[in-house]
């Protein structure tokens, strides 16, 4: 897939494991994060207590309903403020913080509530949304991280939970990632971050904080109930040990997850002393692609795989020059049809068929479809699973089978390979995240309260 799409999905992924919608605010003896609450939903199947959700935009009013505000082209009833604060009580009590005032805390939601509602005003009149592809890999990525291996069975656990609760949180997540989106794209054009300010940040002492060794991993987890249980431990240990086993034999992850219900999925890059201390002695045992021995930690049996490791030492990166053609799933080309596509490019390929003038004619990537599917050079982590897996199974020369991602079905083909020294680039990128991240809370903030300044507001009626 092209770069972009596996850009926003990889932002999409992060965004969800660590939303922060806004900025966080101290309320009387307890710090409220300034975020929306959970839904009903969220609090009872899909929200661990660092992850937070916003309620959904769309909202039927009761007949006990009433209009609190209008907000430009949109309201906010009592009913979402009551959702909001109840989850934003939930998530407080999760962080084992004090609860605020309730004249505080629903000040605070009502804030947000508007702000949101005008971040969705703007990114309604621009017209521009993230699309379903990006949307089905977000959601999908958090199926996985709770053992749920596609979408067609998460919805029908949601929907078990709460009626109609899947298309509740497809909006939800929707406007997650449009908002999210808006701000990095408002905030990032009036950021300016420049070679002297790099320079002086890696002569600096805090430059050293900011390179240390990080690991990218994947976490298999056969999860128990109690490790202290040891014949729990000893029959998850064993469960481990299979997959261990069939991981090395080259079946996939994916496969695995859905057969032996485990937990896990990719954690992307992290500091090695924010990980336990188990974690970063596998880890650094590790070259990339390789698996740990199985080992016990507080909710189950893991195994670890390395995506890599980078640091102040060193970035030394194995990457694969690949090329692909992609049959694409959207409202018009469904899954069957899109799958009928594939196999028939597929085919000709193997009659001898150039793979460049294929995927000019055929791939539906128009953004490495014009250069013969070409994506130049990949490292690990820059693709979705599915493609990073099926890139790393696939011999220099030799075409993938055909295989599925969240974007459609694929057929990759490796060129070659090389390790290349990426340390320098690696220290200057790091630098400008570093920069960046400290920069942009107030930006973000300025930026908030400018839209906030020129928006229509009308209060009519608070809370009882």
């Amino acid at each position: 897939m092209a770069k972009t799409l596996n850009q926003d999905l990889h932002y999409a992924s992060g965004l969800i494991k660590n939303q922060t919608f806004f900025s966080k605010k101290n309320l009387c003896t307890g710090a409220l994060t300034s975020v929306l609450g959970l839904t009903a939903l969220s609090i009872v199947f899909l929200v661990p207590a660092n992850q937070v959700y916003a309620a959904p935009a769309s909202t039927v009013a009761t007949p006990l309903d009433y209009v609190v505000a209008v907000v430009d082209d949109s309201i906010i009833l009592a009913s979402e403020v009551d959702q909001a604060i109840h989850g934003a009580k939930q998530q407080i009590q999760a962080r084992k913080q004090a609860l605020p005032s309730e004249n505080a805390l629903q000040a605070d939601v009502i804030r947000q509530l508007i702000l949101r509602k005008i971040q969705l005003g703007i990114i309604a009149r621009s017209g521009a949304s993230v699309d379903d592809n990006t949307l089905n890999a977000a959601i999908l990525s958090i199926a996985q991280q709770q053992g749920i291996s596609s979408l067609d069975a998460f919805q029908n656990k949601i929907d078990a939970i709460k009626p109609n609760g899947y298309t509740e949180f497809r909006q939800q997540i929707l406007d997650d990632l449009n908002i999210n989106r808006l701000q990095q794209q408002r905030i990032a054009s009036r950021l300016k971050i420049t070679d002297k300010d790099v320079d002086n940040f890696l002569s600096s002492p805090q430059s050293a904080d900011a390179l240390k060794t990080e690991f990218n991993f994947n976490i298999i987890q056969v999860p128990i109930e109690d490790n202290a249980n040891a014949i729990e431990v000893a029959k998850a240990t064993a469960t481990a040990n299979e997959v261990l086993n069939q991981l090395r034999a080259g079946k996939s992850i994916e496969s695995l997850m859905t057969q032996y219900k485990l937990k896990g999925g990719e954690q992307g890059w992290q500091k090695s002393d924010e990980l336990p201390t188990p974690f970063v002695e596998a880890l650094s045992s590790l070259k990339q692609g390789e698996f740990s021995k199985p080992f016990l930690t507080v909710k189950g049996v893991d195994i670890l795989q390395s995506a890599g490791m980078r640091g102040a030492a060193g970035a030394m990166v194995h990457q694969y020059h690949v090329r692909h053609i992609l049959a694409k799933t959207n409202e018009v080309t469904n899954v069957a049809d899109a799958k009928l596509k594939i196999d028939d490019i597929y085919t000709k390929l193997k009659s001898g068929a150039l793979f460049s003038d294929l995927a000019k004619a055929y791939s539906d990537d128009p953004g490495s479809a014009q250069n013969g599917g070409d994506l130049s050079w990949v490292s690990t982590g820059d693709m979705v699973p599915a493609f990073e897996n099926a890139m790393l199974k696939t011999p220099v020369g030799q075409l993938s089978p055909v295989f599925q991602s969240p974007y459609g079905w694929h057929i990759l083909e490796v060129t070659e390979t090389r390790d290349k020294d990426m340390t320098e680039q690696y220290r200057r990128d790091v630098a400008k995240q570093t920069l960046y991240k400290r920069q942009y809370p107030a930006e973000l903030q300025n930026w908030l309260s400018e839209i906030r300044a020129t928006a229509y507001v009308d209060m009519r009626g608070t809370i009882q």
